[in-house]
């Protein structure tokens, strides 16, 4: 039945491919012979999931400042149901899909998706990104452990071609994203929009998550944000949630959220105890919601640091996922709060509150400074006055000399890559070994 299942799924794929390929040989060149409609922006989200993030942030400060341009988002049929009312949409692989992204003059993205035609003369694309890098990015990967194809880099490097601007938030994300991506776009030092919400949250904000949530008064949250390993479901070496959530202290809750690639394959039991937040929620609600945050490599970390709220990291394959994928620094070193290496630290460390010790205060503010440069709490707006206002609000950041950020520890020691459209002539170094990482 498995091998029956696995080559229905094969030829599905094929056909699907198929039918994507007759699209864009076919609509898809009619479509880009019609004129740029200059009033009309698209927007995406972590590969057309439900509208969040970077760009639903961006699309409600352009509702308030520039209503007068219309709007539409790109939604898979899964996330349908997911859309706000009142957001105008559309599905992919659909006519109105190729039609619009055919015609429309602005597009803003926090991913990289595959786009069904190419760019033209005029159209103008926003590269919001969805979290401050810490893993290899981009051409980077060229350098990590499980080294995706060639083929796969040469795809990156090409859809990342069409960006007209990318979002920073910091000098060092700045050197990330050149060298990750190696095009010509202006890098906008501007913070990430999602998070001026963080900036401007007020008690009043912070009262009514944690009533939405079901918190008692006094209640403390830890959130825990694992990162993304494997498409087959969070896997934690070692760990048991449920065993975990037991132990924890009277008056302390357990959020558990997990990573966006998980939300076909999710853990198979959480405890009553535990409140999964994995989807329905805004990730900036459990941001003000929580007292803490627990987190491995997940970018959450870089977001979080902005409220000055404790971070614990979880860091028990650390060596293995450096290695794997590929880091920009060593974050058990240049970390903004205590770092367990096992579940029995990170429980001791929760039993014992020693993560909330005010030593780690300092670690937080040297990590908001060095990661956090450019947040300012109006990002978003600056967004909209320099893409679809056209006000000299912002300059692009000057060129660098593509040296090491001197602010950041333990910085990767792989060279910039030189061949991104041509990995086969690029020099194969070996990841950074283990033995190496502390």
């Amino acid at each position: 039945m498995n091998r029956i299942s696995r080559a229905y799924r094969r030829n599905r794929a094929r056909m699907a491919r198929l039918v994507r390929a007759v699209q864009d040989r076919t609509l898809g060149p009619r479509f880009l012979k019609q004129p740029l409609q200059e009033d009309v922006i698209v927007y995406t989200c972590v590969w057309h999931r439900a509208p969040r993030g970077n760009p639903l942030a961006i699309y409600r400060k352009q509702q308030e400042l520039a209503p007068h341009l219309k709007a539409v988002w790109i939604v898979r049929k899964q996330d349908v149901h997911l859309v706000p009312e009142g957001f105008d949409y559309v599905t992919p692989r659909t006519v109105d899909y190729l039609r619009l992204i055919s015609t429309a003059k602005y597009f803003v993205d926090d991913a990289n998706p595959h786009w069904s035609v190419p760019p033209r003369e005029g159209q103008v694309y926003v590269e919001t990104h969805h979290g401050t890098a810490l893993k290899y990015m981009g051409a980077d990967r060229h350098f990590s452990g499980k080294r995706p194809s060639n083929d796969t880099i040469v795809t990156m490097h090409k859809r990342c071609q069409r960006w007209t601007y990318s979002l920073s938030t910091s000098p060092y994300l700045t050197e990330v994203w050149r060298r990750a991506y190696n095009n010509d776009c202006a890098q906008l030092p501007v913070g990430s929009p999602r998070n001026d919400r963080l900036i401007h949250a007020t008690d009043e904000d912070r009262e009514a998550a944690r009533e939405r949530l079901g918190l008692a008064d006094g209640e403390r949250a830890l959130l825990y944000m694992p990162t993304w390993r494997t498409r087959r479901g969070p896997k934690e070496a070692d760990f048991d949630l449920s065993a975990f959530a037991s132990l924890l202290p009277e008056g302390v809750r357990l959020l558990v959220r997990d990573h966006y690639y998980h939300d076909k394959r999710g853990r198979k039991a959480i405890p009553d105890s535990v409140i999964d937040v994995s989807q329905g929620w805004e990730v900036e609600d459990l941001y003000v919601a929580s007292d803490a945050l627990i987190t491995d490599y997940s970018s959450a970390m870089f977001d979080y640091a902005l409220i000055d709220r404790p971070i614990l990291l979880f860091c028990f394959d650390w060596d293995r996922y450096r290695f794997e994928r590929g880091a920009y620094f060593d974050i058990t070193v240049d970390a903004p709060g205590q770092v367990t290496f096992n579940a029995n630290g990170l429980l001791d460390a929760v039993l014992t509150a020693s993560y909330e010790s005010p030593e780690y205060e300092e670690k937080r503010a040297s990590f908001r400074e060095r990661f956090c440069t450019y947040e300012k709490g109006n990002a978003a707006e600056l967004v909209v006055r320099k893409v679809f206002l056209h006000e000299d609000v912002v300059q692009p950041e000057p060129p660098r000399d593509g040296s090491v950020p001197t602010t950041v520890l333990g910085w990767t020691p792989h060279p910039h890559v030189l061949f991104p459209e041509d990995p086969s002539l690029e020099e194969l170094l070996p990841p950074a070994p283990p033995t190496l990482l502390h």
